[in-house]
């Protein structure tokens, strides 16, 4: 996986380069320059977006074993950084906010349960904000066939989410419990025993339709705060965009990096994306380019700090793990302590 995960990212990083080479740097460079260190601003949506994500992650909970808010967004942030800035598909970030809360005292069944239907509920909400993408796509072009194969794509997207709820439902998510289990970490290997408590708990997390409802509106909402983003970055770059055109070009961008998740990051994917459905509606690539390369700010600098407080967080319960073994083989051995 990880190594998949890896030549994903080499893959689309050549991507990137190659639409530079096609473009040149000089024409994104001045847009950003145009744009100035105003273009820093996007940079204020991140808050708004971890905060409403750790919510969503939160409601799924049963309310005996919600953990408190702080706490989430803290380790929901965590995972963000990693799927951001590691290459991990969009999977290992999922697997370190459940982590982080079960180190801090949350039940690990529940905890890997909400994580699963969490990872649910954000595929259902790429496909709604897809659909919204190709509605706002009929109202400015005409391009039948392109709207056609968008159709096509979002009845793709929508038969692999039955799949997965399928699977789900019928106690196949055990696995990813199995697989925690068998990682280093003391702290998974009883789910390998308790598996089942997890399908268990994913079956009356999606008995509780409110909250997985309340998921989707929360993350639904969400993505549309952060057309502003795209509003935000092309008005700076003198180029402003409309509300309905930046609504089909986040909506639409989304959902083709939604299906592309295998590359980390979605490097590539994202910044063809954006020069394709731009070039529907008349923008220029380098203004594409340049406004994919801005949201790309938003994603990076905001998680810079939380990766670096996920690496000290893990380092200290290693260090702490290893004195502990220490100490009882001291025990065991007789050995005065030092």
């Amino acid at each position: 996986m990880k190594r998949n995960a890896i030549w994903g990212l080499l893959a689309g990083l050549l991507i990137v380069c190659m639409l530079f080479a096609w473009r040149g740097l000089g024409p994104v460079a001045e847009l950003f320059a145009a744009g100035g260190w105003a273009l820093l601003g996007v940079c204020l949506f991140a808050p708004f977006e971890q905060v409403m994500g750790a919510e969503a992650y939160r409601r799924l909970f049963a309310p005996r074993h919600r953990p408190a808010q702080p706490a989430t967004l803290l380790a929901s942030w965590m995972g963000s950084a990693v799927n951001t800035l590691l290459p991990v598909a969009t999977i290992g970030g999922e697997v370190v906010k459940a982590r982080v809360l079960v180190h801090w005292g949350a039940k690990a069944e529940p905890a890997v349960a909400a994580m699963v239907v969490d990872k649910t509920v954000q595929a259902v909400v790429v496909l709604a904000w897809g659909l919204v993408g190709i509605v706002a796509l009929t109202l400015i072009s005409d391009e039948a066939d392109v709207i056609a194969g968008a159709l096509a794509g979002a009845a793709g997207l929508a038969a692999g989410i039955g799949g997965f709820v399928w699977v789900q439902l019928k106690g196949g998510a055990g696995f990813m419990a199995r697989a925690a289990g068998r990682a280093r970490s003391g702290d998974w290997g009883g789910l390998i025993e308790t598996a089942d408590d997890v399908d268990a708990e994913i079956r009356a997390a999606y008995g509780r339709p409110v909250a997985v409802a309340a998921g989707v509106a929360i993350r639904l909402a969400t993505r549309v705060v952060l057309v502003g983003e795209i509003i935000l970055a092309a008005h700076l770059m003198g180029h402003p965009i409309g509300l309905v055109e930046a609504v089909m070009l986040k909506a639409l961008v989304v959902g083709i990096r939604g299906i592309g998740f295998a590359v980390p990051g979605g490097w590539g994917v994202q910044e063809g994306g954006y020069i394709a459905i731009g070039a529907l509606i008349g923008l220029p690539p380098d203004l594409m380019l340049a406004v994919s390369l801005a949201t790309r700010v938003r994603e990076i600098l905001p998680n810079i700090p939380l990766l670096f407080y996920w690496q000290f967080h893990e380092g200290r319960r290693h260090w702490r793990r290893s004195r502990a073994e220490t100490a009882d083989r001291r025990d065991v051995s007789g050995a005065p302590p030092s």
